[in-house]
């Protein structure tokens, strides 16, 4: 009887474990494109979806998150990169393009604010989206 309930709580303990908080996981190539409860699966599939048509995903891995801000209802496209990446004004030129073509093309031209994230998805520097709609 003690074996069962130690094997029990073995298993309940991987399986919590293996859960991750980075939200629901779909997979585009070697792209991971993770979701959290504040966006439709729908939303994550339209994505990844672009992030192949786009050839962003490829054969190099890579980890993306959506998600959405609570107060601005911006959707968040959260890519894990290099503290190099989050400190160039190059890449930053990059990724509001980049922010940009999801806005119009995946997501009938919402905001998009650009997260670049470390490892595990800590936001290390927010690119907001840049709206050059100036009329």
């Amino acid at each position: 009887m003690k074996l069962t309930k130690n094997i029990v709580l073995i298993c309940f303990s991987l399986f919590i474990l293996s859960c991750s908080g980075y939200g629901e996981k779909l997979q585009y190539n070697k792209t991971e494109v993770y979701y959290t409860n504040k966006v439709d699966k729908a939303d994550a599939e339209k994505l990844g979806d672009f992030l192949i048509s786009s050839g962003f995903a490829g054969e190099n891995e890579k980890s993306i998150q959506l998600s959405k801000d609570d107060e601005n209802g911006n959707y968040q496209f959260r890519m894990v990169t290099t503290k190099e990446a989050a400190e160039s004004e190059t890449y930053k030129a990059i990724f509001e393009i980049f922010a940009t073509q999801i806005s119009d093309s995946v997501f009938n031209k919402k905001p998009v604010d650009f997260h670049i994230c470390n490892n595990i998805f800590k936001t290390l520097k927010v690119i907001p989206f840049k709206n050059d709609n100036t009329n």
